[in-house]
């Protein structure tokens, strides 16, 4: 039998379907447990604020860009009952080149809620593997977001050079109990 060749595609999307997936297998096990961890259920858990601050996740400076929250996608379910929903940023356009981001020590920080800003529950330094974007011109990175204060949300954040001159970044999360 002849079979073509798998071709790496590095597409925001795959990339984050990927990464989730593996983020999946490396989980906290509290994620399974029935006990209610920070930020509550997926259905009773609001949109998440987002951004890059300066420093570290172990020591966060001030924010620098803010990003779009991370909050449910609207439409309709489809597909096997046992799907995990993910909650997703809007594509967010940062006005610095992603080398510079690289360069100045930055972390994607994900918060609680509007009302309760000071709750970390997810945060990723930024930096790692830096790959050629193919569909594109530029540079792209993948990030994990770990799970911060017991929160059990983890992620994935995806940056890429714009073209412009500017970052695209797009913030993902799975929501605590969903992979019970």
């Amino acid at each position: 039998m002849n079979r073509a060749p798998l071709a790496l595609v590095r597409s925001p999307r795959v990339l984050g379907v990927a990464a989730l997936a593996a983020l999946t297998l490396l989980a906290p096990s509290g994620l399974a447990q029935e006990a209610t961890p920070v930020g509550g259920t997926a259905a009773g858990d609001g949109p998440h604020p987002a951004h890059i601050h300066s420093g570290t996740c172990d020591e966060l400076g001030d924010v620098v860009f803010p990003l779009a929250d991370v909050a449910a996608q609207a439409g309709e379910e489809m597909g096997a009952a046992g799907g995990h929903p993910v909650k997703v940023s809007e594509v967010n356009n940062v006005d610095a080149p992603l080398q510079e981001i690289l360069d100045g020590g930055h972390a994607v920080n994900v918060h609680l809620s509007a009302e309760e800003i000071g709750t970390y529950i997810a945060c990723g330094d930024i930096g790692g593997v830096v790959h050629e974007r193919e569909n594109g011109e530029g540079m792209e990175i993948t990030i994990a977001l770990a799970e911060l204060n017991g929160s059990g949300h983890v992620g994935i954040a995806w940056l890429g050079d714009d073209g412009e001159g500017g970052t695209n970044v797009t913030v993902s999360l799975i929501e605590p109990g969903e992979m019970s």
